[in-house]
């Protein structure tokens, strides 16, 4: 990939994931989630997360990382990825019993 299109990863990155997760931890509320009464900071924390893997893999290719660097880089990235989806399964574990009306 280019250094242009790293750039590029990063900055959408940081408009599409990042923005909208440092908003869900300071309290806002998306309309789906907006009345229920799940923990919605879980969905925050996993953008968070995808966004640290996306910084954590691109970041070593804008600096011209050697191969090794890069690769554990990569696999820090895939570690992080899977803590946003185990959040987002917890989130989603969570909110079923909300959905349900069960306390």
């Amino acid at each position: 990939m280019s250094s242009w299109g790293s750039w590029g990863v990063v900055a959408g990155g940081a408009v599409l994931i990042l923005t909208p997760s440092v908003a869900v931890l300071a309290g806002w509320r998306p309309g789906p989630v907006r009345r229920a009464r799940a923990p919605v900071p879980f969905l925050g924390m996993a953008g968070l997360a995808a966004y640290g893997a996306v910084l954590a893999d691109e970041v070593p290719r804008l600096a011209g990382a050697s191969g090794g660097v890069r690769l554990t880089c990569a696999y820090i990235a895939l570690g992080l990825i899977a803590v946003a989806i185990a959040l987002v399964i917890l989130y989603d574990f969570l909110s079923g019993r909300a959905r349900r009306g069960r306390p």
